[in-house]
Parts: C-alpha cells; structure tokens; sequence
C-alpha cells in the first residue's frame, strides 16, 4: 500500500475523525476517503493542500518524508490534551472568581447600597461601613476580572483550532462554555442590575433580563453549530425552553407595570399603605415580589434547559 494512503488513516484516526467528517470538511464523498485508505486510488494533487491543512501536518509528512506520521500525531495529540486542559482550568477559574465576586458583593454590596431602612443612616461613616464599601468594590472589580479570563481564553481557544475544531475539542467547548454561561446568567440575573442601572434609565431587572438572553443565544448558536454537524438538537426541548423564558418575561413585565401604577398612586397623592417601605406590608407589595420572583426563575430556566439538551446531544459525539 502506498505510504500516501497508510498516513492518511493514520493522521485521521489519531485526530478522532471519522471517513465522512474527513469527507465533508474535504468536500468529498466518504466513499473517496475510504478508496484512499484501502489503497484503491490516491488523492488528486489539487486536494493534497486541503488534506494537509484539515490533518494539521505538512505535505512532507503526509508523504512520509521526515518525522513518521505516526509520530506527528501523538505530538499533535499530547497538544491537544494540553490546550483542552487549559481551557477548562481558565475557563472553571474565571467562572469561579466571578462567582465568588458576585457573592462579595451581595453581602457587602446589599448591607451598604440596598437597605438604607435596616441600617443606621451613620453607617457610611463609621469603619464597619467604609470596609464593607471596599469589599463591595472589590468583589464589582473580581466579577469583571473572571469576565475578562473567559473571554481571553475563548478567543485563544478559537485561535488555536480555526478554521474548524475538530468534533471532540468542539464538545469539551460547549461543555465548559455552556456551564459558565448557566453560571453567568444566574450572577447578571442578581448582580448586574445592581451595578449596571446608572439612573435607572429603565427599570434594573432589565438589564439582567437582556444579558441572560444574550447568554441563551449563545447556547442557541451552538445548537445550529451541532446541527451542522450532524447532530441536531431536540426541538421540543428548545421550544419549551423558549416558552419558559418567554412567560418568564411576560411575569417580569406584568410586576414591573404593577410596581409603576403604584408608584404613581403614590406620586398622586393616594393613600396606598400598602406601598409602604414599613412593616405595614400589603397585598401590592407582596404581588411585585412574588411575580418579580417567579420571572427570575422562569428566565433563568430558559439557559439551564438549553444547556441540558446540548449536553444530551453531546452524547453523540466520541
């Protein structure tokens, strides 16, 4: 059998190919392939550019000429195994410091900004409150550094593997990803309106409505990307995915119209004890909170179901 046709098979099954994902990212029929292997035909010259580059080895080697192609492909693969083991150290660390950032800001945070009632109004200016002031800085300053880490391995990630990943290094991607975007979501959804409502342009629950759904596209894009790969996802599990968010938002939008109309009964003069900041809590008060609650967890359920159907579809792939 020519030399040629051995590399072939050899390069392939070390990169965990199959004939037809050789075949579909050649442009070929895995038919061709399987001829190249058995030694029946040999590559047309005009692929053997293409071949090369989707096997990650020079034309030399794929000739035989130089180091065994056996060789190069261990190589390529004790390679592999140290850039997935990075990325998921950088990706569980970014997501982690994040975390641990969101909740130092959410003890801090909450104690000074948000409750002026349970608080002596001297707080600000005693040494308790001036330290939990930093801490609450500090833990603003840790959610954007484990922002960064993510980004920055993402990126180095996808530069490492264009034009194409290969299907196993595509898995441990999504896996990683898709658990730091759970991750994320849960922490815009608690944290974000906090730190991102300057003013308050428009109510603060919505801006981690928006950053949750962002996150949820991604979760989407990746389900086109496995479906170009063959493996699509199950559409029952993304429509109702999609259905629980979409009540999660008609939820928030019906808590948030309830929370103005009181507002501005208020504004009016109306007397509405029950929009007291007191113990005289009322039956408004309560419907805001629990529907403002229920939104949260509704469009927070939305990521989690799309991350649990990638992971299903996942299975597939070896």
């Amino acid at each position: 059998m020519h030399i040629l046709c051995e590399n072939i098979r050899t390069l392939r099954k070390e990169r965990g190919m199959t004939q037809k994902e050789l075949s579909e990212k050649l442009g070929i029929s895995d038919k061709t392939v399987s001829r190249w292997e058995s030694g029946v035909q040999l590559p047309e010259a005009s692929l053997i550019p293409a071949l090369a580059e989707v096997l990650n080895v020079s034309i030399d080697t794929l000739y035989g000429i130089g180091a065994p192609a056996a060789d190069e492909a261990k190589a390529a693969g004790t390679d592999e195994k140290k850039n997935i083991i990075s990325f998921k150290i950088w990706m569980v660390a970014g997501t982690l410091f994040s975390l641990l950032g969101s909740l130092l800001y959410r003890y801090f945070g909450s104690t000074v900004f948000l409750s002026p009632n349970i608080i002596d109004v001297d707080y600000y200016n005693t040494a308790k409150g001036a330290t939990a002031d930093i801490f609450a800085f500090v833990g603003i300053v840790a959610i954007f550094a484990g922002i960064f880490a993510v980004v920055i391995t993402k990126v180095r990630f996808a530069m490492l593997y264009k034009p194409q990943m290969p299907d196993s290094v595509f898995a441990e991607n999504v896996r990683y990803t898709g658990a730091a975007i759970v991750v994320y979501s849960i922490i815009f959804m608690k944290t974000a309106p906090e730190i991102l409502s300057f003013g308050y342009v428009v109510p603060r629950e919505v801006y981690g409505y928006i950053l949750v759904a962002a996150l949820s596209g991604v979760l989407l894009w990746y389900r086109y990307q496995l479906k170009k790969r063959g493996i699509p996802s199950t559409k029952p599990t993304t429509v109702t995915a999609l259905a629980i968010g979409g009540v999660g938002v008609i939820a928030a939008i019906a808590a948030l119209i309830w929370r103005d109309a009181l507002t501005f009964a208020v504004a009016m003069g109306d007397e509405v004890s029950y929009y007291s900041w007191g113990s005289n809590t009322s039956v408004g008060v309560t419907i805001d909170a629990i529907l403002l609650t229920v939104s949260d967890w509704l469009i927070l359920a939305m990521p989690i179901l799309l991350y649990i159907d990638l992971m299903i579809r996942l299975r597939k792939i070896r």
